[in-house]
């Protein structure tokens, strides 16, 4: 399969996504988020690397798997397990490899909730304001009566159905206002146009409701709030600061508007790289990036229990774009349909990047948690580096 075979009407369609994942660039338009001037930050081989032919995981129903069986059954396109500034594996699969860029999906999520913590720490962000004190195209809509917060925590009740095999949802109709998947003749061009028109909600501040719609709208809180594209505020308060070894991009529609619930994507080291800076507290090389308190707020996770549905995980809570399963090392992660993982685990100080294009769009969550969980536990047993 070449990329002449991939199309806007194919490219997250199995078999031909597992092309169209990290050829998206050819498909969808996309805007560059530019790493900037500094220096890449060095990421080191270990002397002694997880040896994947000894390493066991759980896997479906809880039965152990050979770590090499977890990697091909969820059609891995890479895999990177980071300690510190050391690479302790490092795996890339068919013509993937580390030069490559891979969209993130719902990552994409997770990047956006960090910048919102470095604008609410500017002070530029009020986490209490209604949606409409931003963005007063939204007041009649579905988000009129949505905090900031609400948005952060996916506790705004739109009336949006995320459903991914029913094919009326607005989930589905999103990705045709974005430009992700052929158009209908009666549907609306433009993302944030495709916003406004929502009506009807429930209670906000209520209950937990995972919608990309939500994170889209937050992005336009955050342009409104920072005075600048979404963009330009990614690579000004994060891309720039993380060290990447290249640009990121994110999709963006006819307007220009970035698609920022699923759009980013990067190489696989340099979403390790963000990883990183998160793990150690949103410190750079002496740099406060992002507040430390809001990364330890996020970690403390939401007060609402999530749901087995979308690309969400079976349990734990979500805060701030975030997943906390409330496992016992106190991890949390970025998640993205078809196999995406941000996994990070502070007591073994470990950052699991992966890229997949599994089969499903959702696909034995809980088996994947569990086993990036034991990678991250034997990952931590490595003997530390000299």
């Amino acid at each position: 399969m070449t990329s002449r075979n991939i199309s806007s009407g194919n490219w997250l369609t199995p078999p031909h996504h597992r092309l169209g994942l990290h050829r998206v660039e050819d498909v969808v338009p996309c805007t560059t988020i530019a790493r900037g001037e500094a220096p890449a930050r060095i990421l080191m081989p270990a002397s002694q690397p997880l040896d994947w032919d000894l390493l066991t995981v759980p896997g479906p129903q809880g039965r152990p798997t050979s770590a090499q069986e977890f990697l091909a059954r969820t059609h891995t396109d890479g895999i990177l397990v980071l300690r510190g500034d050391t690479i302790l594996a490092e795996r890339y699969f068919g013509e993937f490899t580390s030069a490559s860029h891979h969209i993130v999906m719902s990552i994409s999520k997770s990047f956006a909730g960090m910048l919102a913590g470095v604008l609410a720490g500017a002070g530029l962000l009020d986490l209490e304001a209604t949606v409409p004190t931003y963005v007063p195209e939204l007041a009649a809509g579905s988000y009129a009566g949505a905090t900031v917060g609400q948005l952060l925590d996916m506790t705004a009740a739109p009336h949006y159905d995320m459903s991914y095999l029913e094919p009326t949802a607005e989930v589905h109709a999103g990705d045709r206002a974005a430009g992700w998947r052929p158009r209908r003749p009666e549907d609306v061009v433009g993302t944030r146009p495709f916003l406004a028109q929502l009506r009807g909600a429930g209670r906000h501040g209520a209950d937990f409701q995972y919608c990309s719609g939500t994170t889209d709208v937050l992005a336009w809180v955050l342009e409104r709030a920072g005075g600048a594209g979404y963009g330009e505020l990614m690579r000004r308060h994060l891309w720039s600061w993380i060290g990447a070894e290249d640009d990121a991009f994110v999709t963006v529609d006819d307007h220009g508007t970035p698609y920022a619930c699923a759009g980013m994507g990067m190489r696989l080291r340099d979403l390790a790289r963000f990883g990183r800076l998160v793990l150690d507290d949103g410190w750079r090389e002496g740099t406060p990036v992002v507040p430390a308190d809001w990364i330890a707020r996020t970690r403390r996770g939401g007060h609402f229990a999530t749901t087995a549905e979308s690309d969400s995980a079976a349990g734990g809570t979500y805060k701030n774009q975030w997943w906390i399963p409330g496992d016992d090392h106190g991890s949390f992660y970025g998640v993205g349909i078809f196999g995406q993982y941000l996994w990070l685990d502070p007591q073994s100080d470990v950052v699991i990047a992966k890229f997949s294009a599994t089969d499903q769009p959702v696909a034995d969550t809980p088996a994947h948690l569990d086993a990036l969980g034991a990678i991250a536990r034997a990952a931590a047993l490595t003997r530390q580096e000299a």
